[in-house]
């Protein structure tokens, strides 16, 4: 293909509008397109403030603010705004028949060779493709929230999309000053996502027995330097996102993901966190202050860090990516300084696997158990020279 000048975004919401103007900051020009002007006016509102932002701190000049705003076209228009590009960026809500709907739209109107790139977080790119008739065409490009400020893009192979596909969105992800990494095997959650959901079944299975409170846990964390504790991040982000994000998780992947009894309560009780003022702490007055004095010792960080290193190991187990791309997935996706490979380098392997086979045990939690690879071909995790 032609080097691409011209992209368009499906949706003007958080991440949508965010995709956007990281495309205009990497010189594109960009059709922004939603379904209510409300909504698309809101976009083109943040994305103008964001710029303005970027400009008083001396981020961006004058010329560069300028021809971002020029560059940017909203529309209410669907037909005009998916056949003016050879790209389109999909950051649609994460219901799956609203996006294979979508898509089917799209294919029916557009070039053969338009590729179509999703947002999403979780979700199989041969799902959303399934029902379409070029789905070599079909890629995931997962960005992070804020996307202006997050550098991380998970770019997803489905089961059909081309190497010609890949390589495309790989390359505009660099065009737009982000930083790619490959995920060459279609599994749900991809690498961050994955990589971080069975801390949730640890600390969840923690909590619903009883073994430690949320306070307690999230004492620990930020002792240890943690800018935020589990429990309390997972209300700034929305208990009711965590409870659906299980429900998937559970359905596609195992049934221990599926939400933990506390969070299922507190949502069934409309208590969602900070959005409703009440989840797992009081957000009434502000930010909740965590004591870290309070901080448990029935679980120890190197826990946390041992439950990411084994799905770690499962996602090179399975073909999903490489160890340098996880680790770099991880240092560039969620502020990580060392990624779970490099960190465990030179750990005594067996030792490992005990302790993880406690906590699953412990917990009767089977997705804890010590990843296969772990036992058979160690050696094949731990090398990170040469890879990229």
């Amino acid at each position: 293909m032609k080097e691409i000048t011209t992209v368009t975004v499906i949706g003007a919401g958080d991440m949508g509008h965010g995709i956007a103007q990281a495309a205009l900051l990497g010189g594109l020009t960009v059709h922004l397109y939603d379904t209510a002007d409300e909504s698309l006016q809101r976009g083109v509102g943040k994305i103008n403030d964001s710029l303005e932002i970027l400009h008083r701190k001396g981020k961006i000049q004058d010329e560069e603010m300028k021809r971002c705003k020029a560059n940017l076209h909203p529309t209410l228009d669907f037909r005009e705004a998916v056949t003016r590009s050879p790209f389109i960026f999909e950051a649609v809500p994460e219901i799956l028949e609203l996006k294979q709907r979508l898509y089917r739209d799209m294919e029916a109107i557009v070039s053969k060779d338009t590729i179509f790139a999703s947002n999403t977080s979780n979700m199989r790119i041969t799902e959303i493709a399934k029902n379409l008739q070029h789905k070599d065409r079909v890629v995931g490009a997962h960005f992070f929230n804020p996307v202006v400020l997050m550098k991380l893009v998970e770019v997803i192979r489905g089961d059909e999309t081309s190497d010609e596909t890949m390589q495309v969105a790989y390359d505009l992800c660099l065009k737009m000053k982000k930083t790619p990494v490959r995920v060459e095997k279609d599994s749900p959650s991809f690498i961050v996502n994955r990589v971080n959901a069975p801390v949730r079944v640890l600390l969840g299975g923690i909590v619903d027995k009883e073994i430690a409170k949320p306070e307690e846990i999230d004492a620990l964390m930020k002792f240890n330097g943690e800018p935020m504790g589990h429990f309390e991040l997972s209300d700034y982000v929305g208990l009711d996102v965590l409870y659906d994000s299980g429900q998937y998780r559970q359905q596609v992947l195992h049934a221990d993901y599926a939400p933990y009894e506390k969070l299922a309560e507190k949502v069934k009780r409309g208590d969602l966190g900070k959005k409703t003022g009440k989840g797992f702490y009081d957000w009434a007055d502000g930010r909740p202050t965590i004591d870290v004095n309070k901080r448990t010792d029935k679980l120890k960080m190197s826990d946390i860090d041992l439950v990411k290193l084994n799905e770690a190991a499962k996602l090179i187990e399975e073909g999903v990516a490489t160890p340098a791309d996880i680790d770099l997935a991880m240092i560039s996706g969620t502020g990580d300084k060392v990624g779970p490979i490099e960190k465990h380098q030179g750990i005594n392997v067996d030792d490992a696997i005990r302790r993880l086979e406690l906590l699953a045990e412990r917990l009767d939690k089977e997705v804890l158990q010590p990843a296969n690879i772990l036992t058979d071909k160690p050696e094949a995790v731990f090398v990170l020279e040469g890879q990229r």
